[in-house]
């Protein structure tokens, strides 16, 4: 496994730079995964304080990443490379009283048994990496000499790294600085947004033809699951219908339509994806709904660029559906997205969510989500894709030539 950071560095030094922060210091594993390309397992399945992260404000300065040095090795994880984006440091157990590191464990060949002769590849790369720097005897004595010679102020994202490093440094929360980072894009991410973005709507469209009048909206959400996991992707969920979906039977009749909202990641990254979905022949009303929101869909497609704001996005849509002559509510809203479904930085740095007006920037990628805020008694309609805006525009991210699906 080779690992390279994903988040983007450049974006990362001016807001720390603004703010006079002198790193990231993180603990959480989404983020030491965007820090450092590494999925910390262990810290995934409960044991905090297991891996870190250390992301300088200085660009010219290696991202680090701590953590275990069996993990590492059982992981088959590459060693850093002198001048490299990563370095690694790695810890084994606490051995003898004076606290020194004990030594690695690697598998050996049972009694009577044959060396694994791709297993010595991995250990020959655990080994060199404890070449470059002594193994620790933890991961919170590896994390005080990383930053040994760090002054000032730090950005974490919990209060035990405060804890670990004690009053020699300030400390503030990372929180709303990796939102803000998080909502452009590195060329990595946007790779991985393009696959997230395309997998998810294949996922759904290809979940929703295998359903015909008789089948059930349970049946729909197991086979988006099972159509995700073909794709390498998690599924999170798919809605559908309306808010009283509860009090139906759960059953596709003929003559309905439903909204679906489909949301999956890969490889963290994640896809968002809204249609309308005709069981048999689209009625009128609900087909007319679908051109209003199709209508606002591609006005906002045309003027999506760098410089607008997200109320720009509102207003062009709905001026677009004045205009047509449409009298249907669609409140054509956008959003960041990314390592979460909604992935970008609260109004004033809030603690919780707080929608704010944000600039859009090249390397952005946002969903433009237009549902339509009426509820016929034959169904509801929903139209929602994935932007990534470029220097002079923005190209869709997943396949827009069906607006509506029919079954």
């Amino acid at each position: 496994m080779t690992l390279q950071p994903l988040l983007n560095r450049d974006v990362a030094q001016g807001c720390l730079e603004a703010a006079d922060v002198a790193a990231l210091v993180l603990s959480d594993p989404t983020n030491i995964y965007q820090a450092t390309g590494f999925w910390p397992q262990t810290v995934a399945m409960g044991q905090a304080g297991a891996a870190f992260a250390i992301v300088p404000a200085d660009t010219h300065a290696c991202v680090t990443l701590i953590t275990s040095q069996f993990i590492h090795y059982l992981h088959d994880v590459e060693a850093p490379v002198d001048g490299g984006a990563l370095d690694i440091r790695l810890f084994t157990a606490p051995d003898g009283l004076e606290g020194d590191a004990a030594p690695p464990i690697f598998l050996s060949a049972p009694p009577g048994g044959s060396p694994d002769t791709l297993d010595a590849l991995s250990q020959e790369t655990t080994r060199a990496t404890l070449q470059r720097h002594r193994p620790y005897p933890d991961a919170a004595s590896a994390l005080r000499d990383v930053l040994a010679g760090t002054h000032g102020t730090i950005a974490t994202d919990s209060p035990m790294i405060d804890a670990i490093l004690g009053e020699r440094l300030s400390y503030r929360s990372a929180a709303p600085f990796l939102r803000r980072i998080r909502m452009i894009k590195s060329p990595r991410e946007i790779e991985l947004m393009r696959h997230a973005a395309q997998n998810n709507a294949d996922a759904a469209r290809a979940a929703i033809q295998q359903m015909g009048a008789g089948s059930t909206y349970e049946d729909m959400r197991l086979a988006f699951f099972a159509e995700t996991g073909k794709r390498g992707g998690i599924p999170l969920f798919i809605s559908t219908d309306s808010m009283t979906m509860r009090k139906r039977d759960g059953v596709l009749r003929e003559g309905r339509s439903f909204q679906i909202d489909a949301v999956s990641h890969y490889a963290g990254y994640h896809g968002d994806y809204g249609r309308t979905v005709f069981v048999g022949e689209p009625d009128p009303v609900v087909m007319h709904m679908v051109e209003a929101a199709q209508c606002a869909n591609e006005a906002i497609a045309d003027a999506l660029k760098p410089g607008l704001r997200y109320s720009d996005i509102r207003r062009i849509g709905q001026e677009a559906v004045a205009r047509a002559g449409y009298e249907i509510a669609i409140p054509c809203a956008a959003h960041s997205v990314g390592l979460f479904h909604t992935d970008e930085a609260y109004a004033d740095d809030s603690l919780h969510f707080r929608k704010d007006d944000h600039l859009i920037e090249a390397n952005m990628v946002l969903s433009v989500d237009c549902p339509v805020l009426h509820l016929d008694a034959t169904g509801n309609v929903h139209l929602e894709d994935l932007w990534l805006v470029t220097q002079n525009g923005c190209e869709p991210l997943n396949r827009r030539d069906e607006p509506f699906i029919r079954i």
